[in-house]
């Protein structure tokens, strides 16, 4: 599969996009608030989305689960983390996946679109790449597998740049607890460190100085302008 397609095979129209994963806890909330911060001293309309999954078209489905004792919502400090208990082979599964990446799109591709068009820059705190993490990590799927729900996503715009801040899941864990244990943590960062080469994410080093970061994140970004202008 070609470098970057799984990430979306549409390209941004008129705006900028900038993209930032990670786990919990990594930082990139604090990188998405330094870029804004050094957009809007250019002047430039700047507008911060946050790219999480919430039940929409899943909902009845979510609570016949958790009736049945399929699904479990763990109150965390900032969300409510849902668990699923079902087969990743059976259709229940692939049905569960389709639903909340019709999810994920109908509230994401919105939130980004609309601005995007407008000519403004979004940064998205979360976005493609952190939406399939999630969605593999509950289903415990493999990272060679693509399911159908996961594939909706490349009808999302692509970024410019996409950058994923790594750091080790312990310290994130410890920095905030969003998911019920450490080996949640875990189970994510390997999906992320097999899926950002794949996608054709920019890892950052995440035990890096906030301001160090934020230096190479700048540069990088403004090397791709200047190569769009020479273009």
């Amino acid at each position: 599969m070609t470098k970057g397609r799984l990430l979306t095979n549409i390209r941004s129209p008129r705006g900028l996009l900038i993209a930032f994963s990670g786990v919990d806890g990594s930082g990139k909330s604090t990188q998405v608030k330094l870029l804004q911060e050094r957009f809007r001293g250019l002047h430039r309309n700047t507008k911060r989305v946050w790219c999480r999954w919430r039940p929409i078209t899943s909902l009845p489905l979510l609570t016949i689960l958790r009736r049945l004792g399929y699904a479990e919502v763990h109150p965390t400090s900032s969300i409510g983390f849902v668990e699923t208990r079902i087969s990743q082979k059976g259709a229940l599964a692939s049905l569960w996946s389709t639903l909340t990446q019709v999810d994920n799109f109908i509230k994401t591709g919105p939130m980004v679109m609309i601005p995007l068009m407008l000519g403004h820059t979004v940064i998205c705190d979360r976005y493609v790449l952190d939406l399939m993490v999630e969605g593999m990590a509950d289903l415990k799927d493999q990272p060679g597998r693509t399911r159908f729900g996961f594939k909706l996503l490349r009808f999302l715009p692509r970024p410019q740049q996409a950058f994923l801040v790594r750091v080790d899941p312990r310290v994130a864990f410890e920095r905030k607890p969003d998911m019920p244990t450490l080996s949640h943590f875990r189970a994510r960062a390997e999906l992320y460190n097999e899926l950002a080469d794949r996608m054709g994410v920019t890892v950052l080093d995440g035990s890096m100085s906030p301001e160090a970061i934020h230096d190479e994140i700048w540069r990088r970004i403004s090397k791709d302008r200047m190569a769009g202008v020479a273009g």
